[in-house]
């Protein structure tokens, strides 16, 4: 059964940069969660979002500059990295399409026909200045 035993500085170190690496270097859209149950597999670290591990993990990850948003559930680390850090999205352009929205309109309105949004003729403006 796991006890309670707070960890130093340096375990605090290592867990965060195994979980910002595991983000950056496995993530094809910048978001990875992180189980407290991996963290104690992989480095015997008990950790969850309500004792001082767990705090002081938040802490530790938070002040990190490769993090964009960080959850701390009950079951896990929710995190997202930003995009200059994710190895993944910066090598695969379809992820980041995935990412950011298809808002390429150049090529994509004559592919699919599209008429643009603001499009309008001199007699709709008449229309409704007249109103």
């Amino acid at each position: 059964m796991k006890g309670k035993v707070n960890m130093d500085k340096n375990k605090i170190r290592q867990l965060a940069d195994y979980a910002i690496n595991e983000c950056c270097d496995h993530s094809e859209d910048c978001y990875w969660t992180i189980s407290y149950d991996e963290l104690y597999y992989h480095f015997g670290a008990e950790v969850s979002d309500t004792n001082e591990n767990g705090k002081l993990l938040e802490e530790e990850l938070r002040q990190r500059e490769e993090v964009n948003e960080l959850i701390m559930t009950e079951d896990c680390i929710e995190m997202t990295c930003h995009l200059q850090y994710c190895h993944n999205c910066q090598e695969n352009p379809v992820s980041l399409l995935s990412i950011l929205g298809c808002n390429i309109y150049d090529e994509h309105e004559t592919e699919h026909h599209h008429e643009p949004a603001n499009k309008s003729s001199d007699e709709d403006e008449t229309q409704a200045l007249s109103m």
